[in-house]
């Protein structure tokens, strides 16, 4: 995906944002699993401890209802689970963690309304519950102050409602006790929450400075290699087509001659610019090097691929075809771009990459001998079935 940096060159700051969003997300659901059995298992302790104050039926309908609560948890761990679900939509996964978070915090909420009209025994045995289980949660949820939040309130609420309406001195005393722990365990989550964004943020920083290349602010080889690894793997599995395009600028070396390389370096940055804005969710452009950048489109129809091909293609031709303004003058270039489809002109990302960096080739080659748009090359460039597009 596409990301418009804050200013030319610039590593994309969204993209660490959610980057470092991702990396929550992930932390949060990393222990469901067991989370909720050891939940299930304390739940279970609490309904048989209490079983001699308040029905067995009641306790029981509780634990039934604690536990379909925390299945929203479960569906939610289920559905991230999926390869890249997290990764494309990491800011609607962590409000999506943190309602199921919220979920789980009202099962525990429910408990205190079963033992009413409260009594000392009651607000104790609701007390010890209250503070063992925000304990845990804000152990658990430390990452993410807005998940603790979320986990405590139902709970703080409804037991400081039982304490407070017991009638009793030392119950009242132990709710203002309880608030003053609760904000305690607040103060100390929302730091670890702080420590912990801080070096997510570091970590993202650190991944986009790898996968990005400094001049452009694009994505680099590795990125491209990441990128077409998993856009491969997709295809596979449903059935769809993914191209690898191979650009080389036209005319960009008399750019460099005549006006220098910091007229060179700053073209190569309006016309990156330029693409970010064409881009789409399902495409990628990576810079190689010099004036030579590779374009990787996702999620083909097979039965349409050229034709969507042709759009993008066309997309990315009206960019380059505007004059580029540099240091008081203007200039011009062109490209051309040698395309090849998975799974009809090989199956691994070194075979594309060298088929469609060969149909490129045949494309300079063969500029202005024949019409534009797509040249089959099977029999033109060898390169297999790979084609090339040469705008006018």
């Amino acid at each position: 995906m596409s990301h418009r940096p804050s200013h030319e060159g610039a590593l994309p700051s969204r993209a660490i944002a959610e980057d470092a969003a991702t990396d929550q997300v992930k932390l949060l659901l990393r222990g469901v699993p067991i989370n909720f059995v050891v939940g299930v298992v304390s739940a279970t302790a609490c309904a048989w401890v209490l079983r001699g104050v308040e029905s067995p039926h009641a306790l029981t309908a509780w634990l039934a209802v604690y536990c379909a609560l925390y299945l929203v948890r479960i569906g939610t761990w289920l559905r991230a689970r999926a390869e890249g679900a997290v990764d494309r939509a990491p800011s609607r996964w962590l409000l999506r963690v943190r309602l199921s978070v919220f979920a789980v915090g009202l099962g525990w909420a429910i408990l205190p309304a079963l033992l009413f009209p409260a009594d000392p025994m009651h607000a104790l045995a609701v007390g010890l519950i209250a503070c063992a289980v925000c304990g845990g949660g804000m152990a658990i949820y430390s990452a993410d102050s807005a998940s603790a939040l979320l986990f405590v309130m139902p709970t703080v609420t409804a037991a400081t409602w039982h304490l407070l309406l017991s009638g009793q001195t030392l119950p009242r005393e132990m709710g203002v006790l309880y608030l003053l722990y609760i904000a305690f365990l607040l103060h100390a989550t929302r730091r670890t929450h702080a420590q912990f964004q801080l070096i997510a943020l570091h970590r993202a920083h650190a991944s986009a400075q790898l996968s990005r290349d400094p001049l452009t602010g694009l994505g680099n080889r590795l990125d491209l290699e990441v990128r077409l690894q998993q856009a491969l793997a997709r295809a596979r599995r449903h059935g769809t087509e993914v191209a690898l395009g191979y650009i080389d600028l036209d005319d960009f070396k008399p750019v460099n001659d005549s006006l220098g390389h910091a007229a060179g370096d700053a073209l190569l940055r309006q016309l990156a610019a330029r693409w970010r804005d064409e881009l789409r969710a399902s495409e990628l452009i990576a810079r190689l090097g010099g004036d030579e950048f590779v374009l990787l489109v996702e999620d083909l129809d097979p039965e349409h691929a050229l034709t969507q091909l042709d759009a993008v293609v066309e997309r990315l031709h009206r960019a380059v075809q505007r004059e580029f303004e540099l240091a008081g003058t203007t200039a011009r270039v062109g490209m051309t771009i040698g395309v090849a489809r998975y799974p009809l002109d090989g199956t691994e990302a070194d075979t594309l990459l060298r088929h469609a960096d060969a149909a490129m080739y045949h494309g300079k080659k063969h500029k202005g001998r024949g019409s534009a748009g797509w040249w089959p090359t099977r029999a033109q460039a060898g390169a297999s079935r790979a084609q090339v597009a040469e705008p006018a």
